[in-house]
């Protein structure tokens, strides 16, 4: 992993940026790298400047080109992190029902997502992007890990999805969702798109707060044969990445495996190399008590996508089973992170108060932030010096006191989506409450409708 220290230089330090008064700063990693430290609350002064919170402090004084908000004791936290997302689907919202029963998650798979998936055009990809991130921005979401997929739109589909991602000023890890359900070629297709963007991201800036990431991405393990698990191993090897990918999303992953006479899921996945640090598991409903013990002792990473779970009936994932490095994701439905929390909290009492109380809420919701540390390798979810300057500010009326040991019950149980009045993502605002959207929304209508119709729901 990448050296996570404070990371600015003189002209950074000395320049021009935006000093943010009297805020009540909610610090998720308030430590130095390495040293041991909850979560910390306190009034004081942000000074932004470049990409980075330069300096942090009470009564700090502006220099003379700075722009000066007076938060008035408002709340400012870091920026949410979804850690599995599907930006593709920002266009399916209100499509028409399948005319046949969708009883099993296989139908859902074949009679909605992979139609829509074979019925996204470039236009559509773009616009997805758009209007999916927009979302999430509102809902304070500044950092997705995107899993992708468009077969009817494959090379150079990731440069479409950070088109849209950066227009409207989020960060983003992109991948593209390798399968073999369309036929040889476009599985080669889908390998050659995953290599291409990631050599694109290792070509780029080597200086600065990353603005995009890659992993090599593929669907999940009945979709995949050995031969092109063998090849997405050979890409994580060459561009030394980690893989995205749905395991045990429900029992299809293991039913195919047992029917095909393959080895369980993830000891497929083992056997290619594909456990390893850096990699992305979303899901993991049906694992094994010995299989999380794999993808600890691996050190890969575990994503619980709950609300997806429920609304596919696909079963309740063990999350009290789950790896150290383990987060949270929306897997498509939205990027609404406090949503997520806090519908996986109230989830996880439902049969009693279970394994997702304050500390277990903590650990998935704190993990998306060291996620984002270990693939981009920046001090993502601190606010001290020299860390991203990517935040949320609330609007100043705070019901009830906010303070160490409460933070967790308010991301729980107070702070909403309209709540939010700033964001900022390196050090740049980019939204404020009433903005206008980058995109007509007749003209998302007007794409939603027409891919609607390619896909036969009329």
């Amino acid at each position: 992993m990448s050296d996570l220290g404070p990371k600015m230089d003189t002209e950074e330090q000395g320049s021009a940026g935006v000093l943010l008064k009297n805020g009540t700063v909610l610090d998720y990693f308030p430590a130095e790298l390495g040293a041991a430290a909850d979560p910390l609350v306190e009034t004081c002064d942000l000074r932004m400047s470049g990409e980075r919170i330069v300096e942090r402090g009470q009564g700090l004084e502006p220099h003379p080109e700075d722009e000066v908000i007076d938060l008035a004791g408002a709340t400012l936290m870091p920026g949410n992190v979804n850690a599995h997302g599907h930006l593709y689907g920002a266009l399916a919202a209100g499509m028409p029902q399948p005319t046949s029963a969708l009883e099993t998650f296989t139908d859902i798979l074949t009679e909605v997502w992979w139609p829509l998936d074979r019925s996204l055009d470039a236009d559509a990809v773009y616009l997805s992007a758009l209007a999916g991130s927009w979302d999430a921005l509102r809902c304070g979401t500044t950092l997705v890990f995107d899993h992708h997929a468009s077969l009817a739109c494959v090379g150079g589909s990731l440069d479409l999805i950070e088109k849209g991602i950066a227009e409207v000023g989020l960060r983003g890890c992109l991948c593209y969702e390798t399968t073999d359900r369309g036929g040889k070629g476009q599985r080669d297709m889908t390998l050659q798109e995953n290599e291409r963007y990631l050599q694109k991201v290792a070509d780029g800036p080597k200086s600065g707060v990353p603005r995009f990431r890659g992993l090599v991405g593929a669907h999940a393990s009945f979709t995949l044969e050995e031969r092109t698990l063998e090849l997405l191993a050979g890409i994580c090897s060459k561009m030394d990445s980690g893989i995205h990918i749905h395991l045990a999303e429900g029992t299809t992953d293991r039913e195919v495996s047992q029917d095909r006479g393959w080895k369980d899921p993830l000891d497929r996945l083992v056997d290619f190399g594909l456990v390893r640090s850096g990699s992305l598991f979303a899901h993991g409903v049906d694992l094994s008590p010995i299989d999380m013990q794999t993808l600890e002792e691996k050190g890969a990473w575990l994503i619980h996508c709950g609300r997806s779970n429920m609304n596919n009936g696909v079963g309740r994932a063990p999350v009290d089973r789950f790896p150290v490095n383990c987060g949270i994701g929306t897997d498509g439905l939205d990027d609404n992170m406090w949503g997520e929390l806090r519908t996986t909290y109230f989830r996880g009492n439902e049969g009693g108060r279970g394994p997702m109380g304050f500390s277990g809420s903590d650990r998935f919701w704190l993990g998306n932030y060291r996620l984002a540390r270990e693939i981009f390798g920046e001090a993502f979810g601190s606010l001290r010096p020299g860390s991203p300057a990517d935040l949320i500010i609330l609007d100043n009326f705070q019901k009830t006191p906010l303070n160490d040991g409460n933070w967790m019950g308010h991301l729980l149980f107070d702070f909403h989506p309209w709540d939010i009045n700033t964001v900022f993502v390196g050090g740049k605002k980019v939204y404020q409450s009433g903005d206008k959207p980058p995109v007509e929304a007749l003209k998302l209508q007007e794409t939603a409708a027409r891919i609607w119709i390619a896909m036969g729901m009329k």
